[in-house]
């Protein structure tokens, strides 16, 4: 289970070996070593108040911005810039708002919507939305696309940018073909690839009868008469959800990509081939916050630069409660909020209080159980185990410890295999039978499936639509996942990991004050169905330390940490004890007890050390991106995990104790010691 040590040295040299255990060293790990070739955009906030600002507002959601810049090509426009969007739902309408700097303040167009869903004598649809606008070089024209309905998109032109003549349908779902029952959210630009014989190119959302979006293509040489092109050019895997929309073409640094929005609320980009088809995995561009109002989504991104100043315009939040943001290229900016501690990103090094590692033969204290069953839960071999009783989340066993005051974080490793529909196990948050959420790994039809829900009296939130409340993990996953759940005095908010290194967001947000829960803990279930009955391991569950905690664990006087007295670990048991003593029973923190993932082991001749300094060993010849943990074998201690880099190499470091007693070996002391980083309170 979790290691709680610190490293005892001396002036002696230490002759140190280090063992290397190589896992997950694919898809993730080289995906994020990519993420590098990419910017950081910094929020700057929305720039537009859909419940304040006075425009054409039927519906309370903004999406789909289209940046132009009107000075460059307009005479006397009303502003250096313009940004056209559209309300979303019916009846819809194509709105403007201007200002002289894409910093803002923007002004809205006073007679609003300038193309409504009503045009006489040609079309009436129950909405238009999402326009891109262009100029035009050949007729000297600004070319507004939009969609209306989803299965047509259409364009008009101006030589104004405000007053638009009707031009015609530019593509639909029975032109595009493959099974197509929308083509909309188009984007239009001049080709990159000009050699292939087509002077422009669009990028446009298709959804098909199998309700998966995905991101076509087609090709003009004069913006209106269009061919489609069989495939797509973005097809979403794991990484993005079930849905990829809101293209945009971007080039950066010589290289053009393909910017998309996603199910899973992140902004990806994917590099072009010469014919406009992605390549590569899919890299993070912007990932959003949890937190309103971005909610964890993002999507149909524009960049543009201004005065040596690279800009997002984008749109942000969940499903009808979307608005407009802006966000500036920011070299110090950080990209990803989950995942900002990856030497210990489960925090086995330092516990916080409240924790247990499930090390004794039965739940501490700590902990109650809403309708205990002996038949259901058990203490065994180093972890809660749960069965799956024939019943929903109103008739399970839900083993919980109270819910913290202000801040705070817990995350469960559950060792899993749902593979039968309703099976489900995961974290729970519970106020009573009709107030809950629940974070689980499921089966549906789909197959395997991780939902965060939340039944509100009675009533559950579940988007089956867009999927914004679902992951569905890749087919090589695996038996364990990491699931996380994050509150504070205002929202609560869920993560999951399935390489155990990186998180991502998953589901929408919830009120705190309106959940107001007063347990978290685990459960499992299978519903009132014939589905095997299979246990749910769960190996610990923890909650995150805050910045006294981490504080304390690096100066190794963690007041928390003695044996037999860490809250949440079985009295009598010592989470000091030596690592490996029992084995096969700690899947995560052990290395070297599983022989199928051992790599291969290297002596490394260290330095002289003493109180207070560092001692630092370093080794290379892996693969780059392999995912490498380091054990000192003198007295088996965890260095932590590291990702090898483009070298192949990788390297520890710690920071011997000044009080530490001079002896010419390491020992173990109880204690972890880990450099303090940015964590959530609790």
């Amino acid at each position: 289970m979790a290691i709680r040590r610190r490293i005892a040295a001396a002036t002696a040299a230490l002759a140190l070996v280090m063992t290397v255990l190589v896992a997950g060293a694919g898809a993730n790990a080289a995906s994020a070593a990519t993420d590098d070739e990419l910017p950081v955009f910094t929020t700057q906030g929305p720039i537009i108040d859909r419940f304040t600002d006075d425009t054409w507002n039927p519906g309370n959601e903004f999406i789909f911005p289209s940046v132009f810049h009107a000075g460059e090509h307009l005479d006397d426009p009303l502003g250096e810039w313009y940004v056209y969007y559209a309300p979303h739902d019916a009846p819809g309408g194509i709105n403007l708002m201007y200002a002289d700097s894409l910093n803002g303040p923007w002004t809205q167009y006073e007679t609003n919507p300038l193309v409504s869903n009503v045009w006489e004598g040609i079309y009436d649809v129950s909405h238009v939305s999402a326009p891109d606008a262009v100029w035009n070089e050949d007729t000297g024209q600004v070319f507004l696309y939009f969609h209306g309905e989803n299965t047509t998109d259409r364009y008009a032109t101006s030589a104004d940018g405000v007053h638009f003549d009707y031009g015609g349908v530019v593509m639909t779902t029975e032109q595009f073909g493959q099974n197509a029952t929308e083509t909309s959210y188009n984007r239009i630009f001049p080709n990159p690839f000009p050699e292939n014989g087509w002077e422009y190119a669009m990028f446009f959302m298709v959804n098909d009868t199998s309700n998966v979006r995905r991101i076509g293509l087609a090709y003009s040489h004069d913006m209106v008469d269009w061919e489609a092109q069989p495939g797509w050019v973005v097809e979403p895997t794991a990484v993005e959800g079930t849905n990829v929309a809101g293209p945009e073409i971007w080039e950066w640094n010589g290289v053009q990509y393909v910017l998309y929005g996603s199910s899973s609320g992140t902004i990806f980009a994917k590099r072009l081939d010469e014919n406009l088809r992605s390549v590569g995995d899919p890299m993070p561009l912007y990932i959003p916050s949890p937190f309103p109002p971005e909610e964890g989504r993002t999507s149909s991104p524009q960049i543009v630069e201004e005065d040596g100043v690279t800009h997002l315009i984008f749109e942000i939040g969940g499903r009808s409660g979307t608005t407009l943001a802006h966000a500036v290229l920011d070299p110090d900016g950080v990209r990803d909020p989950l995942n900002t501690r990856p030497d210990d990103p489960m925090y086995e090094q330092c516990t916080a209080e409240g924790s247990d590692e499930f090390d004794g033969e039965s739940l501490a204290d700590a902990w109650s159980v809403v309708r205990d069953g002996a038949d259901r839960i058990r203490v065994e071999n180093g972890a809660l185990v749960l069965s799956s009783p024939t019943t929903s989340i109103d008739g399970a066993t839900i083993p919980q410890l109270p819910v913290p005051d202000g801040a705070w974080e817990v995350t469960t490793e559950l060792e899993y295999a749902p593979a039968a529909q309703y099976q489900q196990a995961g974290l729970v948050l519970y106020r009573d039978d009709a107030n809950n959420a629940k974070l689980v790994w499921s089966f549906a039809k789909q197959g395997q499936r991780f939902d965060f829900t939340w039944k509100n009296n009675g009533k559950e939130r579940f988007d089956s639509w867009t999927w914004e409340d679902s992951v569905f993990p890749p087919a090589d996953m695996g038996g364990t996942v990491w699931l996380r759940v994050t509150g504070d005095d205002e929202w609560i908010t869920a993560s999951l990991s399935t390489d155990g290194t990186k998180f991502i967001r998953i589901g929408q947000p919830i009120e705190t004050d309106v959940l107001a829960p007063t347990g978290v803990g685990v459960s499992a279930f299978r519903g009132a169905t014939a589905a095997p009955d299979i246990d749910a391991r769960f190996d610990w569950l923890r909650f995150t330390p805050n910045e006294d905690e981490l504080a304390a664990c690096a100066e190794g006087t963690d007041p928390g940490t003695d044996p037999g007295t860490d809250p949440g670990t079985d009295p009598g048991t010592d989470p000091g004890t030596d690592p490996g003593t029992d084995p096969g029973t700690d899947p995560g923190t052990d290395p070297g007890t599983d022989p199928g993932t051992s790599g291969p082991e290297g002596a490394v001749a260290s330095a002289s050390v003493a109180q207070g300094e560092t001692q630092t060993v370093s080794a290379g010849g892996f693969v780059p991106g392999e995912r490498v943990t380091g054990v000192m074998r003198s007295d088996p201690l965890p260095l932590g995990t590291r990702i090898a880099d483009a070298d192949g190499s990788v390297s520890f470091a710690w920071t011997i104790p000044a009080d530490t007693e001079p002896t010419a070996r390491c020992r173990s002391h109880g204690r972890s010691l880990l450099t303090p980083k940015s964590a959530p309170t609790r």
